[in-house]
């Protein structure tokens, strides 16, 4: 059976042990690596947000019992805090330069796929919205490595893995492959492939 090449780490293998990636095949190695430290950063951000927003809710309520509000200011910054400011704030952790803490410890970003810029706040409360349905959450954990996720379409969104930032698996330019053994051609103006030796119509230009 005639082998196949990653576009990302290079390894060769099996066709059938290839998967797509933003619909472009790459190997189970590398789709299930990305998916992995998306997974990762999803649980680190949920853990920051938790510490974050236990801390401010005892430091909120330790401020009014020193000022001893009335307790209907009492109930009323409590509740604005947890279904209000809370979630926004989680919704929101992409917006740090396309990153969350999370997506900063784990090597992966999001960006505007129409500028290939940092998304900024705007672009992670939409991505992050669906959250909102109880399911969704655990829906979006095992979609992660097809790449876009349920929320990317409407924010115009992409995730991409920061190594790799640059390659067309992530930029949504296609590299030309090989016929012969599906080598990247990408920057190849030789007219060979240079892993086989077959022929290249077109020279392929740099991506």
């Amino acid at each position: 059976m005639t082998s196949t090449v990653c576009p990302l780490c290079r390894r060769f293998g099996k066709p059938r042990a290839f998967k797509p990636l933003y619909g472009v095949m790459v190997c189970r190695r590398c789709r299930n690596g990305f998916a992995s430290r998306r997974q990762l950063a999803f649980i680190l951000d949920w853990a920051v947000w938790y510490l974050v927003s236990s801390v401010a809710a005892v430091a909120a309520i330790l401020l009014l019992a020193w000022w001893r509000a009335p307790q209907p200011v009492v109930t009323t910054v409590l509740v604005v805090g947890i279904y209000v400011l809370a979630p926004l704030v989680l919704f929101m952790k992409d917006g740090f330069g396309g990153y969350s803490p999370g997506k900063m410890i784990c090597g992966v970003r999001v960006i505007d796929l129409a500028t290939e810029r940092p998304a900024g706040f705007v672009m992670s409360l939409k991505r992050n919205l669906v959250l909102l349905v109880p399911p969704m959450p655990l829906i979006v954990a095992f979609s992660l490595g097809r790449g876009h996720r349920i929320g990317d379409g409407w924010a115009g969104t992409r995730v991409v893995l920061r190594k790799y930032a640059d390659h067309p698996v992530f930029t949504g330019i296609v590299a030309p492959n090989c016929t012969e053994c599906r080598y990247d051609l990408t920057g190849n103006t030789t007219g060979v492939c240079s892993e086989c030796g077959a022929p290249v119509a077109q020279p392929a230009i740099a991506a």
